[in-house]
């Protein structure tokens, strides 16, 4: 027996002295469990991924918040929808965080932040998910994490990442305390402790971000838009409804249903009621044949599941003047927006009843 313990006696003895060393950093630095993750990619040279940052900062903010209803989705709703202007119209006790990020989250992404809202609290009554048409669910934004949107290969979805670094059974044994360390240690051997580059300087040096983290906390997880302003025509509204082959219906279904049948299990799971916002947009309904078919679908979703609230169409036009960008209400106009959800939020709670 000592024999063959004696060919493994280097690997014990390291795996006892890993174990002593992260339990020495453990107790010694108390990392933050947020900290303790490959969410962030560190890569030399290379400024970190801005969207990347919104959702950790979020978590890391709002994860433990005790909130009523957790808002998640694209930029729209980024953008587009102060918590504390939603609140003004609920009772007294209603607490909204908005947890919306980016469109290369992906759908599967808004899922897991909603997700793991519910979880880690649970106060949670009402997940919202809010989108614009112009990004409805497609194979790319539902399951092909890592893709290129739009192919630009630098806005990649990422939206598993949520899960695998903030929800997998194994995240308890593979994010080690030292994790929490990662930037320090890689910045002092990319740049040489310094020499090249401030070890001190923000994650992302851009001003966006900047104001983002200065605002974020005392709005709850919004903050204004500052788009470059386009000029959009009032046309047609084209909206995408890919399908695929469902093998468990053994029938052809789109995405959007998919994305909205999971998302209804998603606040079942957690006993909470799912809302579906649709943010306006600037496209016209007209004929109605570019949006026929997403809409069919929102209509049978509605009818067959009456547990969600879905108190918006999926086309509902506003001047075209109000857009910053295609998905972007202007930041002039976030009062609407916020008065629109806040008293949709407020009858289906006085319905509802909490």
């Amino acid at each position: 027996m000592s024999l063959f313990i004696s060919h493994f006696r280097s690997w014990i003895f390291a795996a006892a002295l890993f174990v002593v060393l992260e339990a020495t950093v453990w107790l010694v630095a108390h990392p933050n469990w947020f900290d303790r993750t490959n969410f962030l990619e560190f890569s030399f040279a290379h400024d970190e991924t801005p969207q990347r940052l919104f959702v950790l900062e979020k978590i890391k903010a709002f994860a433990s918040s005790s909130p009523t209803i957790v808002q998640s989705g694209d930029s729209s709703g980024f953008y587009g929808i102060d918590p504390r202007i939603v609140t003004a119209h609920l009772p007294a006790g209603q607490s909204f965080i908005n947890m919306s990020c980016c469109a290369n989250l992906g759908f599967r992404g808004y899922y897991n932040l909603l997700d793991l809202m519910a979880s880690q609290n649970g106060s949670v009554r009402y997940l919202i998910l809010h989108f614009t048409p112009y990004t409805m669910p497609r194979p790319e934004m539902w399951e092909s994490d890592g893709a290129a949107l739009w192919g630009v290969p630098d806005v990649k979805v990422f939206g598993d990442a949520v899960y695998q670094d903030f929800m997998s059974p194994w995240r308890a044994l593979l994010h080690v305390p030292s994790l929490a360390f990662r930037r320090q240690v890689t910045d002092r051997i990319y740049y040489l402790n310094g020499t090249f580059n401030r070890l001190d300087r923000p994650l992302l040096n851009n001003e966006n971000y900047l104001e983002f983290l200065r605002i974020f906390r005392d709005t709850k997880g919004w903050m204004p838009e500052t788009d470059v302003r386009q000029v959009l025509p009032a046309t047609e509204c084209e909206v995408s409804t890919p399908t695929f082959f469902d093998v468990r219906t053994m029938a052809s279904k789109t995405y959007l249903e998919d994305v909205l049948e999971s998302y209804a299990r998603l606040a079942k799971r957690h006993d909470a009621t799912l809302v579906v916002v649709f943010q306006p947009v600037a496209c016209t309904l007209g004929t109605g044949r570019g949006s026929d078919t997403a809409r069919k679908v929102v209509a049978r979703f509605t009818q067959n599941h009456p547990d969600v609230e879905v108190p918006f169409p999926l086309i509902e036009t506003w001047p075209a003047d109000m857009f910053s960008v295609p998905a972007h209400v202007r930041h002039e106009y976030t009062d609407r927006l916020g008065n629109r959800l806040g008293e949709a939020m407020a009858e289906i709670v006085r319905r509802r009843g909490s």
